[in-house]
């Protein structure tokens, strides 16, 4: 039971790490990860959820993709499918959350694009959205690191332990045989 415990143990915190090093390096690699707030693209996308969005040339998005982007009335982040997209004065998309009957009053133009939303994981949002914080990199990523080193250090130093006194043992019995002692 012990074993069992470390070992979930162990992969709970990799995950952890994994989480926090994916939120903090994934917008260096072209990627992002951001947190769920509403319900508008709902039920495929639940609030609470992350949307992971790959940094694209808004020309490359297409009508029925879900995108993210600077909303034009907050700047806020949002992740709605293109409903329709125009030319005209520049590239416009209209877009429109899922659970949404009507389009978003606004056009996004594609300055304000971020990018196309490849996946959505469930219940991520929240952690993914600590881990950008000071506070969230040192719990998830800072503090399982050293727990992980902490575990190696303890089986380090217990198998030369035992080493040692396996050699403590042989050079007892070879003392015995040749009649040292």
């Amino acid at each position: 039971m012990k074993r069992v415990i470390e070992y979930s143990s162990a992969v709970l915190l990799g995950f952890a790490m994994l989480l926090g090093l994916a939120v903090l390096l994934g917008p260096h690699l072209g990627w992002q990860i951001d947190k769920v707030l509403s319900g508008s693209m709902s039920p495929d996308i639940k609030t609470g959820g992350a949307v992971v969005t790959q940094h694209v040339d808004p020309r490359a998005i297409a009508v029925g993709d879900v995108m993210t982007y600077h909303s034009p009335l907050d700047g806020r982040l949002t992740s709605h499918r293109v409903v329709g997209i125009t030319s005209e004065d520049g590239l416009l998309f209209q877009t429109r959350g899922d659970a949404n009957e009507d389009p978003d009053p606004y056009s996004v133009s594609a300055a304000n694009v971020v990018g196309k939303v490849r996946f959505s994981i469930p219940y991520i949002g929240y952690p993914a959205q600590f881990a950008k914080t000071v506070w969230g990199f040192i719990i998830m990523i800072a503090v399982p690191g050293l727990i992980i080193i902490a575990f190696e250090v303890r089986d380090v130093w217990r198998e030369l332990d035992k080493e040692e006194k396996q050699k403590k043992a042989r050079a007892a019995a070879s003392a015995q045989v040749t009649g040292e002692g």
